[in-house]
């Protein structure tokens, strides 16, 4: 978790001062140019429209997205409160491109190493399950091992249950099936946990890789359109005066 949270400290400030940038521009650059477009009284390009109105939104209508997002963390939050709506959001975000299997690998990761501890500190296999269980933050995986404990009480195979599950990387599940079949799951599962430790390193790597330069070219992107748009406006109007 903090080798996750450490790598996403550079994009998070990165996309932070992309917006504020943008937001001066909207709100503080494009309105001089709005008053020598007003004196002019011709019709403006569509994309010059597009962005006053935004420029305007920011300026204006600011306190319109401030209740958004409040009112989304609020909904946000109490989703994740209820059983129901966190199963489901987990399992969406599962799903999600690149994120789905990093959270996936760091849950396999965590899962692995927590229960090889335990059980070579001589905890059974059941009450160190029920331990594990209460460590994951994804609800859909500790559903898959909430099953696991049954079929442990029950004399059954321990491991479909996260087959079945989806969300516990294909390797892993055969690796720990091998460590149960040899009598070596407590060896078995620290292995596991080494394998995903440098796979969630890897693909914290990879990620940074993709975000980085896709935010710096967005932010160019963004602001060389608002730029375009200003300067279409200007040339209409020299096109006008001459």
């Amino acid at each position: 978790r903090e080798t996750v949270t450490s790598a996403l400290i550079y994009p998070i400030i990165l996309l932070t001062v992309s917006a504020l940038s943008v937001i001066v521009l909207l709100t503080f650059v494009v309105p001089q140019f709005q008053r020598l477009f007003a004196d002019a009284g011709k019709a403006l390009p569509l994309a010059t429209q597009i962005v006053i109105a935004a420029g305007d939104g920011f300026r204006y209508y600011w306190w319109v997205g401030a209740i958004l997002i409040v009112l989304l963390v609020v909904v946000m939050r109490r989703q994740l409160g209820q059983p129901s709506s966190r199963i489901r959001w987990d399992r969406w975000f599962l799903r999600l491109p690149l994120f789905g299997d990093l959270i996936a690998k760091v849950e396999t990761a965590r899962l692995s190493r927590t229960l090889g501890t335990l059980l070579g500190n001589g905890v059974s296999l059941l009450s160190a399950l029920t331990i594990v269980r209460e460590t994951l933050s994804n609800q859909v995986l500790a559903g898959a091992l909430g099953e696991v404990a049954e079929h442990v009480k029950t004399g059954r195979g321990r491991v479909d249950p996260l087959l079945d599950a989806g969300c516990v990387p294909w390797l892993a599940v055969q690796m720990i099936r091998g460590g149960e079949v040899t009598g070596q799951l407590q060896e078995m599962l620290l292995q596991v946990a080494d394998t995903y430790d440098g796979e969630v390193q890897t693909a914290v790597k990879r990620l940074l890789t993709l975000l980085e330069p896709a935010l710096i070219l967005g932010l160019g992107v963004i602001i060389a359109g608002i730029i375009m748009s200003i300067l279409v406006a200007i040339l209409s109007l020299n096109e006008l005066a001459f």
